[in-house]
């Protein structure tokens, strides 16, 4: 990829309201990912002398968002507001407020549209007076605006090296982990014979067994306990290995893969496991079933040739039949002995 920094555009179109205007060479979905998830947001959002330090995000109509921001100085700055519309990967409506003018709150429209692997951000501010339109713009709203897109192009910009990779598609299944309701740890999952702890345990368990040859050392933590904490520890401790290029570089005898880099082995090995066990846990668990698309795609394109091997290799069952009219995503999960439907 490359950036497109300092390019987003102000314009006026009519007197109460601001139409904000910046590409991204990436898909759309990385877009939205980097708008809408917290984790995210606190990477790129605002300026670097007034970086985010905390949000919330209740992405549904009538939830509520807010983020706080830190001064140089030490003052802290807030934003909050309700979402009206959702229309997901195109369309946000939500309210916003700046918390130091209460009484200024606008509605933000805000559109994203891809075209050849560039997306477009529109945000399209409406204030309730000429007055509060004009506030808005004479604050140096363009400024701290220009460094806060450049932010998230930097981010976008390495989203699909392994490291950031693995930090997406370990974040959603953090995601579903943290939000499975206390009774269902013993709800049936798709893979045969498992709970949904059992999802995790598998991860918790045969990851350090593998990527512990190169030499890393995993903290020692019980699924039957506490799911959460031990999920999060081996994340902790892998993206850990990603981040460091000295580790991420060490190459060991990963089994029958050969010799691996560290960074390797995570990015073919783990993070397209987890990616698939996502989809199981939340199916085991009734939660949000929708996978990363990139990474869909990217899978299922690269293991259809390897059918024959990947079945005898018994770690995938028969092939489920499913309407070919079927989404990308269902076609995966389909392809690895799972009924999507």
């Amino acid at each position: 990829m490359t950036t497109r920094n300092g390019s987003a555009t102000v314009t006026l179109p009519s007197d109460t309201e601001i139409l904000i205007t910046r590409s991204f060479e990436a898909p759309r979905s990385l877009v939205w990912d980097a708008l809408t998830t917290p984790r995210h947001l606190l990477r790129w959002w605002g300026p670097a002398w007034c970086p985010l330090v905390a949000c919330t995000v209740d992405l549904r109509v009538g939830g509520q968002w807010r983020y706080l921001s830190l001064l140089d100085n030490g003052e802290e700055l807030g934003w909050h507001g309700t979402f009206q519309e959702i229309v997901v990967a195109e369309r946000i409506v939500s309210t916003e407020v700046f918390e130091g003018f209460p009484d200024a709150e606008s509605v933000n429209i805000m559109t994203l549209t891809e075209h050849d692997g560039v997306t477009t951000l529109r945000t399209l501010v409406q204030h309730s007076s000429r007055e509060n339109r004009d506030g808005h713009v004479e604050s140096g709203m363009e400024g701290g605006m220009q460094d806060t897109f450049n932010r998230l192009d930097t981010l976008l910009d390495i989203a699909e090296t392994p490291a950031e990779r693995f930090r997406r598609i370990a974040g959603g299944f953090t995601d579903r982990v943290e939000h499975v309701p206390a009774d269902a740890w013993s709800n049936p999952a798709p893979c045969e014979g498992w709970t949904a702890r059992d999802v995790v345990k598998h991860l918790v368990e045969w990851v350090p067994n593998v990527i512990g040859k190169a030499g890393i050392e995993f903290a020692p933590t019980s699924v039957d306990e506490d799911p959460e904490a031990a999920w999060a520890s081996l994340v902790a401790t892998l993206q850990t290995c990603l981040d460091d290029p000295d580790v991420a570089c060490r190459e060991f005898d990963s089994g029958p893969p050969g010799r691996l880099t560290v960074e390797r082995a995570i990015d073919m090995l783990v993070t397209g496991d987890v990616l698939i066990h996502t989809w199981d846990l939340a199916r085991a668990t009734g939660l949000d079933e929708r996978l990363d698309a990139l990474l869909v795609h990217s899978m299922f394109e690269g293991m259809q040739p390897l059918d024959e091997i990947l079945r005898s290799s018994g770690h995938y069952g028969p092939k489920v039949a499913i309407p070919e009219s079927a989404d990308e995503q269902a076609q995966l999960i389909a392809f690895t002995g799972r009924n999507p439907l």
